[in-house]
This record gives C-alpha cells, structure tokens and sequence, in this order.
C-alpha cells in the first residue's frame, strides 16, 4: 500500500489516502480515525460507516478541518 498526506499550508499532516488493492482509497485522519473510501470501479465516494457520499473522488471532502 501506498500513502499520499494531505497537509496543511504550513506543511503539518491533516490526513491521509491510502490506496489499496484494485484501487481502493482509504482517507484517515492523521490520528487514524477513518473517515471514508473511494472505489474507482464505482466511481462513488463512501463515508466510513459505508453510506455513499458523492460519484466521483471528494475525500478530500470528508476532511472536518
């Protein structure tokens, strides 16, 4: 698995993506905490109790900053 950080304007860690096999992307929060999923095959983006958000790729979203 790879990760791709989502940090702030002044460079301190907010979150992360983690993507996963056939493409799956995990958003945590920078304490671990889940916040949703994106499932390219799909093409829908999940909230972390499995509830569709959106179509499309808006983890970035979920973020409650």
């Amino acid at each position: 698995m790879s990760d791709i950080w989502i940090k702030t304007q002044n460079g301190s860690p907010l979150a992360r993506i983690r993507i996963g096999p056939g493409g799956l992307q995990y958003l945590y929060k920078q304490n671990g905490q889940h916040l949703g999923t994106y499932n390219p095959q799909t093409n829908t983006t999940h909230y972390s109790n499995g509830g569709v958000y959106c179509i499309g790729n808006a983890l970035a979203a979920l973020i409650d900053i």
